[in-house]
């Protein structure tokens, strides 16, 4: 497996830093405004942290301002639009069913239980177990199923010994899927 990389010192770019009396390189850039198309800055590590600890993105915006702009940043500061016609809810009607849904209450909105892959379904059916279920009951109806098919019991009973052997199969099945205890425990 790959090992992450720490973060690492960057190349060196041959520029200076752009703190005034400073000599080191200028490998690291920092915004000069929060304009669309930012201006940067290259400062040496030293003074990069200094700048970012001082700086303020929202420095000369009025309350409305800094409030407009987190409204905006909801939907990724990208125009949005009621959808009219062609099957579009309004507004008023999305209000109604959610009021309308709370009214009801959250119990009658049930999660189904998802479905069964069909070697599964199989082997409740052979056991004639519903889904869902405990390990305990599958065990149970097992053991009652075995003692009812058993060889030693139906003698010479070709179908009985079929059953018993696809009982034994789903049981194993479900042993895997539910990791029920093995027939030693």
């Amino acid at each position: 497996m790959p090992r992450r990389k720490i973060l690492e010192e960057p190349a060196p770019s041959g520029r200076p830093c752009d703190r005034p009396g400073c000599s080191a390189g200028g490998d690291y850039k920092a915004p000069k405004s929060r304009g669309d198309q930012p201006d940067y800055y290259w400062f040496c590590l030293d003074h990069v942290r200094d700048y970012n600890k001082s700086w303020n993105y929202f420095e000369g915006m009025s309350q409305a301002d800094i409030e407009a702009y987190m409204k905006e940043a909801v939907t990724g500061h990208r125009p949005t639009w009621y959808m009219s016609g062609n099957g579009a809810v309004s507004p008023e009607k999305l209000q109604e069913a959610l009021a309308r849904f709370m009214a009801e209450g959250m119990h009658t909105h049930t999660k189904a239980t998802p479905a069964l892959p069909r070697k599964l379904r199989k082997a409740l059916d052979e056991l004639e177990l519903d889904h869902p279920i405990s390990q305990a009951d599958i065990k149970k109806r097992y053991k009652a199923l075995v003692k009812q098919y058993h060889p030693d019991v139906n003698r010479n009973d070709p179908a009985a010994e079929e059953r018993f052997k696809r009982i034994t199969q789903a049981y194993k099945l479900l042993q895997e899927e539910y990791i029920l205890p093995t027939a030693a425990s």
